[in-house]
């Protein structure tokens, strides 16, 4: 903006020699229009101000960005709480705050491969029959989603459950392969995001070499009633 200040500044010098030339030349009469001129120029022309000058708001009123919650460590697992109890007394036993939560995880992952459930148990009984006459292992599901279902046996490699899948498969009988687990629950120590002692934890860690530590989405405390 300061272009247009200098702009008008040199305009009006131009327009004030002209008229004190025009005064000189033809005498007085034009100082009361310049004066004129000027006194509507100052109210009707707007005030320039520089873009710094202009009034900056106020950064202090802008809304506080909520902060990303943080990672929390955690320690574990254990199989049993009452051994998670046992270490979270001897954290706290070194100035570290601790608590245990429970967390079900899947486990024991294997590959299935079994019959689907036939229509009746008779049925089953009489496919059970012939696949132990030819020297297959097998059993009947009695329960469940899969009852009356037919198993033919459980394996950790891929490979294995599939070569048993085809060879039933080449033998008329229709088999499947489910990968399968078991739900299994754990037991962790959680702790703050700040929590102080590192080299406590670290003592604990070197104690106990079974256990790890890792770092989770801290949770918002539960709030007390009462």
């Amino acid at each position: 903006m300061r272009w247009v200040f200098y702009s008008l500044l040199v305009v009006n010098l131009v327009y004030l020699g002209w008229q004190l030339v025009s005064d000189a030349v033809w005498g007085g009469g034009s100082s009361a229009i310049i004066e004129r001129a000027d006194a509507g120029e100052a109210a009707d022309a707007p005030a320039l101000r520089l873009l710094s000058e202009a009034p900056q708001p106020d950064r202090a009123l802008r809304p506080d960005v909520p902060a990303r919650p943080g990672l929390c460590p955690v320690v574990g697992p254990w199989s049993a709480r009452g051994e998670a109890e046992r270490a979270r007394v001897q954290l706290e036993a070194a100035g570290l705050a601790a608590t245990i939560r429970a967390v079900t995880v899947q486990k024991d992952h294997l590959n299935w491969v079994y019959l689907p459930p036939y229509d009746s148990r008779e049925r089953a009984l009489e496919v059970l029959s012939e696949l132990q006459s030819r020297g297959v292992d097998s059993f009947i599901v009695k329960a469940g989603e899969d009852a009356n279902a037919i198993s033919l046996g459980y394996f950790t490699s891929e490979e294995s459950a599939e070569g048993l899948r085809v060879k039933m498969h080449n033998a008329g009988y229709p088999a499947f392969v489910r990968e399968t687990s078991r739900p299994v629950t754990e037991y962790w120590l959680y702790m703050p995001e700040r929590a102080d002692g590192a080299a406590a934890l670290e003592d604990f860690l070197v104690g106990n070499p079974a256990v790890s530590r890792d770092r989770v989405a801290c949770r918002t405390p539960a709030r007390q009633n009462g």
